[in-house]
């Protein structure tokens, strides 16, 4: 055999084996920290009964992070839970969106308040694992006070009772889930001081709803636009100054999340851009939101 092709082939073994290895050292890896146990102190956090809390967190649940987005059958349904069957090329499994009412046994009746403020901001569970696919990374900021109204307004549901299946894969599914290839880690730093949401009306402010409210999730972490999650999703849309929205007034910004239609005449798919929830934000946090998107820097 020819001195450059037994090289060759030499080359392609060990780089195969290499490969092999590697794949084999990063599912073992999965599947050792798959569901993995935290031990982790909790933050004090009490709900917030009052009739303003809970308003407060029935409009940050229901308009603001859209939690029936993910928690629900439908926008706006019941937040008793839903789950999905994946399938991914090699990655099979079953994702849990948990039951937010507070059932006993299938809910967070059994939860404390601050173990479900720790689900929220850290992503942590009750038992102490990981929730995967939550995305605390973003609601690791929330005020005290605004998680306090969520888990007040959690409080206020009627229990439903709604038994879902353990998250689970297949070896693909655990070891994708554990190094956290398909989302963000949703383990984020210990919560040790207390949060402050900046004052109503300012930039900060601004960029406080846009995080909170997961518009990062879909248009990138600049907001200059992205593949959105689905996979069958149209590319989400630039949100600075040099995109569509830098030659939009405010009141067509509004009326675009309030009805759904561009001012250039595209209809926002509801599946995508959850506008029917988005749209119901009071004009104060929409106007705050939209002076936020136009003091980005343009490209």
């Amino acid at each position: 055999m020819n001195t450059w092709l037994k090289r060759g082939l030499l080359v392609v073994g060990v780089l195969v084996g290499v490969l092999v290895l590697a794949v084999g050292a990063a599912v073992a890896y999965g599947q050792l920290t798959y569901r993995r146990t935290i031990e982790r102190d909790l933050y004090p956090i009490e709900a917030d009964t009052s009739p303003e809390g809970i308003a407060r967190g029935k409009y940050l649940v229901e308009h603001v992070i859209a939690c029936s987005g993910c928690h629900s059958e439908h926008d706006g349904g019941v937040l008793s839970g839903t789950f999905e069957n994946v399938s991914l090329g090699p990655i099979r499994g079953t994702i849990s969106f948990s039951n937010l009412t507070p059932d006993v046994e299938t809910g967070l009746g059994a939860w404390s308040d601050a173990e479900i403020a720790r689900a929220i901001r850290e992503g942590i569970g009750r038992d102490g694992r990981e929730l995967y696919i939550m995305p605390s990374q973003k609601f690791h900021k929330m005020s005290d006070a605004d998680v306090a109204a969520i888990v007040g307004y959690l409080r206020s549901l009627e229990p439903v009772r709604n038994e879902l299946p353990e998250m689970s894969g297949n070896i693909f599914g655990k070891t994708a889930l554990a190094l956290h290839l398909l989302t963000p880690g949703a383990v984020g730093d210990p919560i040790t001081a207390p949060r402050v949401a900046p004052d109503p009306g300012t930039l900060a402010y601004g960029e406080y709803l846009v995080t909170i409210g997961l518009c990062r999730d879909c248009h990138g972490e600049s907001l200059r636009g992205g593949k959105s999650p689905a996979a069958d999703a149209l590319p989400a849309p630039n949100l600075t100054s040099s995109g569509h929205l830098g030659a939009w007034t405010e009141a067509q910004f509004i009326d675009t999340l309030r009805f759904g239609t561009t001012p250039e005449g595209r209809l926002l798919d509801p599946e995508q851009m959850h506008w029917p929830l988005y749209g119901q934000m009071t004009d104060e946090d929409l106007s705050t939101i939209f002076q936020y998107l136009r003091s980005l820097p343009a490209d």
